[in-house]
C-alpha cells in the first residue's frame, strides 16, 4: 500500500455529522437556518456550462467593503482560506504555528496536516482569550503563523483588536490570520488593521449570516503582496459560479443582512434570559450561538433533542468543555421549540442516586455492623480490605448478604434470615449517631434547578425512614427502597432503577453509585452509569461499566 506523508498518517479525519440534517431544526452548525430564499433564484444554463468568472463580483465586493480589489482573494469557504494560509507559509517540520484550544477544529487540523510544530494556548477558566499566554508564547520562540478565530467557535470569545494591533507591530516575522466567520454578529473587526500591517490576513465567509453555507464562499483580505503569493497556491476555480451570482445579489441587500444579524442577536438575548431563569449556566459569547452547561448527561440530552427533531452540538469531549452543548440561534419559532424541548428533557431525564456510601457515609454503621457480626460468629473481625474486595466482586449489594458470604468463607454457615434481624437491630442502634452526608445538602438544592432528583436504594424502608426520611424528602422527588416492591430483584438487577423511572414517569437519565452492582444495574436499566470513588477505585468502577467516574458529588454541578 502506498503510504501518505507522516503528518497525514497521524491525523484523524474531520468528520462533522453532515448527513440527514435538512428535515430537522438545525441548531448544530451555526447556520442561518432560513437564509434569504428570494435571493436564491434559478440561474441560466451558462452558470452550469461555463467556468466561473470572478471580476465583476470582486469589483462589487471591493466597493461594498471599501477594500481595494488587490487585497481580496475568493476561496471555497473560509475553510480553504485557512488551509491556504497553513500550506503556503509553513515549512513542514521547521516552522512553529500558534492557535487556541479549544477553537474551530479545522485550524489545528490544517496546521498539523502541513507539518507545523503546533503550539496551542488554552483559554482561561472563563473561556476568554488568554492574551497573556499568547504574548508569552510569541516572545518565547519564533512563530511563523498564528491563526485565531474571533469570535471563536465554540467559545464565542473575541480577541481584542488592540491585542492584534500590538502583536502585528511587535512580531513582524509572524503572519497573523484572524478568522472572522461570525463578524456580522460581533461588535468589532480586525479588517481596518489590514491597511496598517503587511503581516495580517482576515478571513470572512458567506456561510453564516449570509446564509450560503451550501455554496461555499469565503474571502481572504490582506496585503496585495500576500494575496499574490496565495493566488499561486489556490485552485483557479475553487469557487463555483452559483456562489458568486448569489452572493452578488446578497451584497445589494447588505442592510437587510445586517438587520437580520441584529435580529438574531436580539433573539439570542431573549433565549439566554429564559434559559438562565430555568437555572442553567450558559456561555454567551459574541456570535450567533451559545453554550449551555448540561453536565454528565450531555450525550443523553443531545439524543433527546435529536429524537424530537432538533440538532445540537455536543462539545463535551473538547478541552475545558466537559458537559457543554453548543446551540445555534435559529428563527423565533425554532427557539421557542428549543425551549419547549428543554423543559421536556428536564421532565423525562432524571438524576438518580444510590444511597449508602454514595450520598451517606455508612462506614461507621453498616460496615461496623458487618464487622461485629463476623467477629461474633467467626471469632475474628474483618481483615483490612476484606469487605471492599467482596463488594468489588459484585453481587453483594445487600449488606446482610455480604455478611452471610463473609461468614461462609470462614466456614461459618448462617442463613440470611438468621442474620438479618440481629443485623438490622444492631445497625439501627448505631446509625442515628454516626451516619453523615457525603455532600452538603445545598449541592442538591442547586442540582434541583435543572434536574429532577430521585434515590433508588438497596436499603429496607425501616432502615431509611427513622434516620434519613426527614432530610431526604425536601431534596428528592422520589425515594424507593428495596422492600417497597417485594417483586423487585436486588441490584445488580435493574428492576429497582426501572421502578424509580416508572414512578417518576421518566425515560432515562443518570444513576450515581459507588459499587460494582450499582454500575451493572444502571447499564442494564439503560441509564448513564456514574461511579463515585467513595469505596471503589476508578478502575473497578470502569470495569463494571461506568460511563463516568467522579471523586466528589460536586462534580455533578456545571460550574461555568
Amino acid at each position: 500500500m502506498i503510504q501518505p506523508r507522516q503528518s497525514v498518517k497521524e491525523l484523524k479525519a474531520y468528520s462533522p455529522p453532515l448527513e440527514g440534517r435538512r428535515e430537522r431544526i438545525r441548531l448544530d452548525f451555526n447556520e442561518n437556518t432560513v437564509g434569504f430564499p428570494e435571493q436564491y433564484a434559478q440561474e441560466s444554463s451558462t452558470h452550469y456550462t461555463c467556468y466561473p468568472e470572478y471580476q465583476a463580483f470582486l469589483s462589487q465586493l471591493s466597493v461594498s467593503w471599501g477594500i481595494p480589489e488587490e487585497n481580496l482573494l475568493l476561496t471555497n469557504g473560509s475553510d480553504e482560506a485557512l488551509f491556504l494560509s497553513a500550506f503556503t507559509f509553513i515549512e513542514p517540520g521547521q516552522d512553529a504555528a500558534l492557535t487556541m484550544s479549544p477553537t474551530f477544529s479545522l485550524i489545528p487540523h490544517y496546521l498539523r496536516l502541513v507539518g507545523s510544530q503546533l503550539i496551542e494556548v488554552f483559554y482561561m477558566a472563563d473561556l476568554q482569550y488568554n492574551t497573556v499566554a499568547i504574548e508569552q508564547t510569541l516572545k518565547a520562540q519564533p512563530i511563523k503563523l498564528a491563526i485565531f478565530a474571533s469570535p471563536d467557535n465554540p467559545t464565542g470569545a473575541m480577541l481584542p483588536k488592540e491585542s492584534i494591533r500590538q502583536w502585528c507591530r511587535l512580531y513582524s516575522d509572524t503572519l497573523f490570520v484572524i478568522d472572522e466567520a461570525y463578524a456580522e454578529y460581533a461588535d468589532a473587526s480586525a479588517l481596518p488593521l489590514i491597511q496598517e500591517f503587511a503581516n495580517l490576513i482576515v478571513t470572512r465567509t458567506f456561510s453564516k449570516a449570509w446564509g450560503l453555507a451550501g455554496l461555499r464562499l469565503g474571502v481572504m483580505v490582506g496585503s496585495s503582496e500576500l494575496m499574490e503569493i496565495l493566488r499561486r497556491v489556490r485552485s483557479p476555480y475553487s469557487v463555483n459560479a452559483m456562489a458568486i451570482q448569489t452572493a452578488a445579489r446578497l451584497l445589494l441587500q447588505m442592510p437587510m443582512i445586517q438587520a437580520e444579524a441584529r435580529a438574531t442577536m436580539a433573539r439570542k438575548a431573549w433565549v439566554l434570559d429564559d434559559i438562565r431563569q430555568r437555572g442553567y449556566s450558559v456561555i454567551s459569547g459574541q456570535a450567533n450561538f451559545f453554550m449551555i452547561g448540561i453536565g454528565l448527561d450531555v450525550a443523553g440530552f443531545c439524543q433527546f433533542f435529536e429524537k424530537h427533531g432538533l440538532l445540537l452540538r455536543n462539545q463535551s469531549a473538547r478541552p475545558g468543555l466537559r458537559g457543554m452543548v453548543r446551540v445555534s440561534i435559529g428563527t423565533q419559532a425554532e427557539m421557542e421549540r428549543f425551549l419547549q424541548v428543554l423543559d421536556q428533557v428536564r421532565q423525562k431525564r432524571v438524576l438518580l442516586f444510590d444511597m449508602d456510601d454514595t450520598l451517606v457515609d455508612t462506614s461507621q454503621s453498616f460496615d461496623v455492623t458487618i464487622n461485629r457480626l463476623v467477629e461474633r460468629y467467626a471469632g475474628q473481625g474483618l481483615l483490612p480490605g476484606e469487605l471492599a474486595t467482596l463488594r468489588a466482586e459484585g453481587g453483594f449489594n445487600d449488606d446482610w448478604e455480604a455478611t452471610v458470604e463473609l461468614l461462609r468463607r470462614r466456614g461459618v454457615h448462617k442463613t440470611y434470615d438468621e442474620i438479618a434481624g440481629e443485623a438490622q437491630s444492631l445497625y439501627l442502634s448505631l446509625a442515628p449517631e454516626v451516619e453523615t452526608w457525603l455532600a452538603e445538602p445545598e449541592l442538591f438544592e442547586r442540582l434541583k434547578q435543572t434536574h429532577r432528583l430521585g434515590v433508588a436504594t438497596g436499603r429496607c424502608r425501616v432502615e431509611y425512614t427513622p434516620i434519613w426520611r426527614e432530610r431526604f424528602e425536601p431534596l428528592f422527588e422520589t425515594v424507593i427502597c428495596q422492600d417497597d416492591d417485594p417483586h423487585c430483584a436486588k441490584k445488580p438487577s435493574p428492576e429497582l432503577l426501572k421502578k424509580a423511572l416508572s414512578l417518576m414517569d421518566a425515560e432515562g437519565g443518570l444513576y450515581v453509585g459507588n459499587s460494582v452492582d450499582d454500575m451493572c444495574a444502571a447499564k442494564a436499566a439503560g441509564l448513564t452509569a456514574v461511579g463515585i470513588t467513595h469505596t471503589n477505585t476508578a478502575e473497578t468502577l470502569l470495569k463494571a461499566g461506568a460511563d463516568f467516574v467522579i471523586a466528589s458529588l460536586d462534580e455533578l454541578l456545571v460550574t461555568r
